[in-house]
């Protein structure tokens, strides 16, 4: 019997189409799928905040916009879904790239599990939900501080509408906030918990503040403190501060004073109070006084606040230091006070202030008080901090129970050219079967 030598030529033809499609279908699954980004809404920067005996906050990034919301469990109940905090405006869910995501109602001293769902597709701690224990339930401290506040732009001059604010003094818990379309934010300070939650802040004359600014893949970072924090001067994305020598006074708005909740004399001025006596006015007393530091004070800040009394619209010298002085000067105010603050910062360990001035009479006064800078990271409150139950930075890992919204990428060639030459080869073995 004898075969035929050649291929018929649709025969041939279908062969061609065949294996062209089937090396399409390959490369299309093998080639193009793990260039999909299938990392872009995975969490960044993770952090716990705002925790208290009743709610917490938690924030991240993600690299392109995505929707947010975590999932709260108890060891033993019922899980609670808490959406971005801007979607319970709306009432909808919104994608962003920062992500700031708040449970309230929730039980004093009891663990929960908490998993990140970023564009629906859930996001664990290494296969397994965080672990976070919410505050003690204490009684309210009857003096706290002032509200934080300040205005966050792009390097284009523009509202740093959304940006995640994350604040947090020396000792203290970290709180968080999302700047608002103005380009405003505040934070309230007035039941600021230590970074064990055990007990609030005591507050002191000058404490120390971190914040940090997170938008649109930029991080900014300032160093204030709680005299330079209503408000905390502009900032720009970006850029990197220091705003402990400078003195920022200005009124809290008043919708940041209704956000906060503290009454506008917390963080006004002090007027001159002339006693009042029928229809005479008695002028105010004055005096020369070195209020602070005080004599034998212990300072956590390098850059100590000098302040007192005087008379109005005299010269006060000042000189700060034992082995290297800093000096400068101020001059006394209306309503009899005077501050100031060194631009240079100090060395830790014993120092001395002295100040000179004049009185009514022109006379000379000096007074002189030491004090101690700590060394960094010495404890001022009384109690160290231990090891807190929570891990308020994480690195998620994420997991496949709910599915993602993959995000294609483009730019890559590599695909494109093995096509086109296997469809080639292909088409030059039909030419080849045809021919036989």
């Amino acid at each position: 019997m004898k075969f035929p030598t050649k291929i018929p030529t649709i025969l041939g033809l279908l062969l061609v189409v065949g294996m062209m499609g089937s090396v399409v279908f390959v490369s299309e699954r093998l080639l193009r799928n793990p260039t999909t980004a299938s990392g872009s809404a995975k969490p960044a920067n993770v952090q716990t905040s705002n925790i208290t005996d009743t709610g917490l906050t938690v924030t991240w990034t993600t690299s392109t916009p995505a929707t947010g919301a975590i999932e709260v469990k108890p060891a033993a109940g019922k899980k609670t879904v808490a959406f971005d905090d801007r979607d319970a405006a709306i009432k909808k869910q919104s994608k962003y790239t920062t992500h700031s995501a708040t449970v309230r109602n929730i039980s004093p001293s009891t663990s929960y599990e908490i998993t990140i769902l970023s564009n629906g597709k859930a996001y664990r701690d290494n296969g397994k939900p965080y672990s976070i224990t919410t505050a003690p339930a204490i009684p309210p401290q009857a003096d706290g501080l002032e509200p934080a506040f300040g205005t966050v732009l792009t390097s284009d001059n523009k509202p740093a509408d959304g940006a995640l604010v994350i604040l947090s003094l020396e000792g203290s818990q970290m709180l968080s906030t999302v700047v608002k379309p103005s380009g405003s934010w505040v934070i309230p300070l007035n039941l600021l918990r230590t970074a064990d939650l055990s007990r609030f802040v005591v507050p002191t004359e000058r404490m120390t503040e971190t914040i940090i600014v997170r938008d649109d893949g930029k991080e900014t970072s300032a160093t204030s403190d709680t005299l330079n924090d209503s408000p905390v001067p502009e900032m720009i994305l970006g850029k990197t501060y220091d705003f402990r020598k400078q003195q920022a006074e200005v009124p809290l708005p008043a919708e940041a004073l209704a956000e906060a909740g503290s009454p506008i004399a917390l963080i006004s001025p002090i007027p001159p109070t002339p006693a009042v006596l029928g229809a005479e006015t008695t002028p105010a007393s004055f005096a020369v006084t070195l209020t602070a530091p005080a004599e034998g004070a212990s300072l956590a800040t390098t850059l100590p606040l000098v302040q007192g009394t005087g008379f109005p619209g005299k010269f006060v010298a000042i000189t700060l230091g034992i082995t290297n002085p800093v000096s400068g000067s101020t001059t006394v105010g209306a309503d009899g006070l005077w501050r100031f603050t060194p631009a240079k910062a100090l060395a830790p360990g014993k120092q001395s202030v002295t100040i000179t001035t004049q009185d009514d009479k022109a006379k000379d006064i000096a007074l002189t008080h030491t004090f101690e800078i700590l060394k960094s990271g010495t404890q001022v409150l009384g109690v160290a901090t231990p090891s807190a139950t929570l891990a308020p930075t994480f690195t998620p890992t994420p997991t496949s129970t709910m599915a993602g919204e993959p995000v294609p990428t483009s730019g890559s060639i590599l695909p494109t050219l093995l096509l086109l030459m296997a469809g080639l080869l292909l088409v030059s073995g039909g030419f080849v079967a045809l021919a036989l």
